[in-house]
Formats: structure tokens, C-alpha cells, sequence
């Protein structure tokens, strides 16, 4: 959009009556207006496209494709500039064919003055208080978008914390977020996802425990095995964490693979008893990666799995507990990567499998 003041100089005037024309371009002059001319809708086209202006005056009836089908094409091509039509009185029809084009004004012939002097000034102060209008709009979501992006951080930041102080009350589950998101990357490069699935999928894995926060320390560290009732409460911890972030994560896919990564193919997992592909995709591909680093670590009630051990449950499980795709992928294809990349050094000593430090998911995703 141009400036105030060069908006305040620019009109085409289009008419191909030589006499009408002159005398409008010389009245336009005179009020200080710049003009440019042309005698048809092709020509006021090519004229436009040249030099752009805020305010088109056009006659009605020209040779040619007419005023009509000109203010149609600028309206599709330059949807800011203003349109006047000028039209005799007996084509009423016509004009009124025009304002359902897109044009802004209408005057009739004979042409008075002070009359197009009038549909001129109003245009213009029209034009310029639209362009006020969309540059404020403008800094506004601009300032918008810098503020959202800033609370995005911030509660990510925390989100982040938290996680941190989730794996601090178990320290058997100490890095299992980072593990399973470093997991669950590779295993989507080996099933070639996209990038935005991929980004999906890591900040799901980063979070997908969150909801532990919500499960009391004596069951979260329980040596034994858990009652029927204390594990009911432990399968409410998707449920919390899709809670804990609706607010700010607005990516319902997001959501899902955090609720859903405990459900399990034959309909046999958790909260909601989903099977087959009603589980959401990112959610099974997290299932493998979870239950391979679950597997890998020590827990409270169990020592570690080795690999291979861990990589045979895995494929036992495949079309009961997991989806048979998935778990090939990562069997013949992640895992492998995982090994060649100094990314999987278990150590069977204190059971934890340990990779290289990798950056924050929060630092490339902000819950799109």
C-alpha cells in the first residue's frame, strides 16, 4: 500500500470519450491529485499493473470488455484499490451490476464537478483509513504473535522443569523422557515420517509421562507388585497429563499420542481401551519406543532387560501389544541406527541406557 501521501497524488482515470477524459484528468490536477489515463478496461489493466494507484475511475460503457469486467479483474487483482464508475442515467442496471463487482462509488453523466471532486476526497480518506487500519492490524498480530510465542516458551520452560522434577522422584526413571524421545525420533526417520509429524512425535515423548506428577510417591516407587487398585490409579497418568497441557498445547494430535501411548493393539491397554488403528498413529510408534527404554532400565521392582532380551519381548508383542509395522521398523532399522550412532550404550550395572545429550524439543517446537 502506498503511503498517506503518495495516495493522497494517485488516480487512473479510464474513459474513452476524449473530451470527458480531458476535462476529468485537468479537474483531478487541479486538486492535486497525479494522474494516469487510459481509453479501455484492457488498457487501464496493463496501465495498473505499471503503475499501481488507490483509486480507479472508470466509465461504464467502453469499447472492449467495459467497466463492468474491469472492476471485477481489479477487484481479483488488486483487491485494495478503490473503484468509481461513472454511467449514464439510463444505465441504472448496469451500475448497480457494478457495486455487486467490488466498485466503492458511482456518479453519473453528465459529469459534475464538484461531484467527482466529492467521490475523489472520499475515496481517497476511504483508502487511507483502510491502510491505517491494516497497518495497525498488522503491528497488532505482529505484537501478538511476539507475546504468544514468549508465554509459549515460558510454560514450555516450566513444562520442562516439571518433567524434571517427575523423573526426580524415581531416580530408576531418571532420563526415560530424553531416552524415549531420542527412541522414538529414530524410529520415525525409519518409517519416514514428516517433518512435522516428527516434530509432533518428539514433543510427545518428551511429555508423555507428565501426568505422573499426579501419582503418589508410594505407588510410583513401590518395590513389589502394585494392587489392582493402585494400579487403577497409576492408569490415570495419561489422562493428568493430557490435562496438564490442553491448555496451552492446542495440537490435538499431540494430545492424543500422549493420552493414548499405553493403549495397546489387541484393545487391552489403557484409559481408553482403544485397538488397531483407532490408536493414533504417533501413539504407536511412542508405545514402542516407551516400553523398549522401560524395558532397558532398572526399575524399582526389576533389574534391567538387555537388548536383545528386551528386542524379543518386543517382537512377541508385535499384533497384540503393538503394532507388527512399528516394531520391525525399529528392530531392523532404528535400533541399528541407535548402535552405529554411539546413541545405545547400555550399561548393565546400574540399567540404564545412555546416549549423548540432545537439545530441548522446545527449542524448534512451540505446540503448532
Amino acid at each position: 500500500m502506498p503511503s498517506k501521501d503518495s495516495a493522497s497524488q494517485a488516480v487512473t482515470i479510464v474513459d474513452d470519450e476524449p473530451l470527458v477524459l480531458d476535462m476529468l484528468v485537468r479537474a483531478a490536477r487541479s486538486w492535486k491529485y497525479r494522474v494516469q489515463t487510459a481509453t479501455n478496461a484492457e488498457e487501464a489493466l496493463m496501465t495498473l499493473e505499471r503503475q499501481w494507484t488507490p483509486i480507479v475511475v472508470t466509465d461504464l460503457n467502453m469499447p472492449g470488455q467495459g467497466g463492468v469486467w474491469l472492476v471485477r479483474q481489479i477487484r481479483r487483482r488488486w483487491p485494495k484499490i478503490a473503484t468509481i464508475v461513472i454511467t449514464a442515467g439510463q444505465d441504472s442496471d448496469a451500475a448497480v451490476k457494478c457495486l455487486n463487482a467490488g466498485a466503492d462509488r458511482y456518479f453519473l453523466k453528465p459529469v459534475v464537478l464538484d461531484e467527482f471532486h466529492h467521490a475523489l476526497d472520499t475515496t481517497l480518506r476511504t483508502c487511507q483509513l483502510q491502510h491505517e487500519h491494516d497497518c495497525y492490524h498488522d503491528r497488532l498480530e505482529q505484537t501478538v504473535r511476539r507475546q504468544t510465542r514468549k508465554i509459549h516458551r515460558t510454560f514450555l520452560s516450566a513444562i520442562d522443569s516439571l518433567v524434571r522434577t517427575v523423573e526426580a522422584r524415581d531416580h530408576y526413571t531418571s532420563g526415560h523422557s530424553l531416552r524415549v524421545r531420542q527412541y522414538s525420533l529414530r524410529l520415525a526417520d525409519a518409517l519416514g515420517l514428516d517433518k512435522r509429524s516428527g516434530k509432533q512425535l518428539s514433543l510427545a515423548a518428551k511429555l508423555h509421562d507428565i501426568g505422573k506428577v499426579g501419582v503418589p510417591d508410594v505407588i510410583l516407587n513401590k518395590p513389589g507388585l502394585l494392587t489392582e487398585e493402585e494400579f487403577d490409579v497409576v492408569k490415570q497418568h495419561p489422562v493428568i497429563g493430557e490435562r496438564i497441557l490442553a491448555p496451552i498445547i492446542r495440537n490435538l494430535n499431540i494430545l492424543a499420542t500422549i493420552r493414548s501411548h499405553h493403549e495397546r493393539i489387541d484393545g487391552r491397554g489403557y484409559p481408553d481401551g482403544l485397538s488397531g488403528t483407532t490408536i493414533p498413529r504417533l501413539a504407536r510408534i511412542l508405545t514402542v519406543a516407551d516400553c523398549f527404554d522401560a524395558l532397558t532400565t532398572a526399575r524399582a521392582y526389576r533389574p534391567a532387560m538387555g537388548v536383545e532380551q528386551a528386542a524379543g519381548i518386543l517382537e512377541d508383542g508385535a499384533g497384540k501389544q503393538f503394532q507388527p509395522e512399528v516394531v520391525r521398523a525399529f528392530l531392523d532399522r532404528a535400533l541399528p541406527a541407535l548402535r552405529a550412532n554411539g546413541e545405545l550404550i547400555q550399561n548393565l550395572t546400574n540399567g540404564l541406557a545412555v546416549f549423548p545429550a540432545v537439545k530441548s524439543p522446545f527449542t524448534f517446537l512451540i505446540a503448532d
